[in-house]
């Protein structure tokens, strides 16, 4: 087994077992018509192919459904630890039901980020804490913030390197605009404050 393969299978069989129990029926991984059609993309690696979400349901210790991505953090080319494994970032989105957008939302949301460190989408960095994107969920959820998990750890260890996780939240249209006046963080923490966690919900209510 590859230095890559093992890593791979240390965080799919290991670390994400720890953390979320159940990691589902497998992985949905990225279509090629998410690279083609939604960024234009007209030559796909295949690698990017592999990279995909799992629907990871609620436990006995955790009530919400847990989506996270895998991929990202894959040391294609590394041959021993680095400070960060891959892209060095995982995504995480809580809903409080089973949901059908959130599977796309987050390929969406990952298939972007391998196309910003591929440098593809201009001189713009990766994703991580605090970044916006413009990605609408619903009329009243048109953008989704990263931010640092509160129910989940905030970063693994693989034999690769570090990796941490992002949690997305979907933000509301007043949400945005506060967020661009005066922080994402500020936003975030006033998100954990009211609602008492970071959960992805078409229809709630804005905290500003």
């Amino acid at each position: 087994m590859s230095f890559l393969e093992q890593c791979w299978e240390h965080r799919e069989e290991h670390v994400y077992k720890e953390i979320f129990t159940d990691t589902g029926p497998g992985i949905y991984t990225l279509p090629a018509e998410l690279f083609e059609t939604r960024f234009n993309i007209d030559q796909v690696d295949p690698r990017w192919l592999t990279y995909g979400v799992f629907k990871c349901p609620p436990t006995s210790d955790r009530t919400t459904w847990a989506y996270v991505s895998s991929g990202m953090s894959n040391p294609w080319k590394a041959k021993a630890a680095e400070d960060y494994s891959g892209l060095g970032t995982e995504f995480i989105m809580e809903t409080e039901q089973e949901c059908a957008w959130a599977l796309p939302i987050m390929q969406t949301l990952v298939g972007y980020n391998i196309l910003l460190a591929e440098g593809k989408m201009g001189d713009i960095a990766p994703l991580h804490y605090g970044h916006m994107v413009p990605l609408a969920l619903s009329e009243k959820i048109p953008a989704m913030l990263i931010v640092q998990p509160n129910n989940f750890p905030t970063s693994f260890q693989l034999p690769s390197g570090q990796v941490d996780l992002l949690q997305v939240v979907g933000i509301t249209a007043a949400e945005l605009e506060a967020a661009k006046s005066s922080s994402s963080k500020q936003i975030a923490q006033q998100i954990l404050t009211q609602t008492g966690g970071f959960l992805t919900d078409p229809n709630r209510a804005s905290v500003v």
